[in-house]
């Protein structure tokens, strides 16, 4: 799975959550679960980007893309990865303005 598009992070972490200290910044460990919860909103919400332009917003695809990304966001909620999820969506706003 490529991880470039990812914030930091996003991406393989041992199974432990915990927060871990770097001389530079916090860098926060994810479990397994999360980090895919994770991955998956990203990936769901780069579909949306792509599609957006092309589908209309009553488009069955668009309506399942956009239901799958809110029942991935409720996820990642339940798991207790909210300020993430913010920074992905952040993240997102910031790239479509530039």
């Amino acid at each position: 799975m490529q991880t470039s598009n990812l914030p930091p992070f996003v991406g393989s972490r041992p199974s432990t959550p915990s927060a871990v200290s770097s001389d530079r910044s916090r860098r926060i460990v994810h479990s397994a679960e999360q980090t895919l919860f994770l991955q998956r909103f990203q990936t769901l919400l780069s579909k949306r980007q792509q599609h957006v332009g092309n589908l209309r917003p009553d488009d069955w695809r668009m309506r399942l893309i956009d239901k799958a990304l809110y029942s991935t966001y409720l996820d990642c909620l339940q798991l207790d990865v909210r300020d993430e999820v913010r920074e992905i969506l952040r993240r997102c706003r910031v790239e479509k303005s530039v």
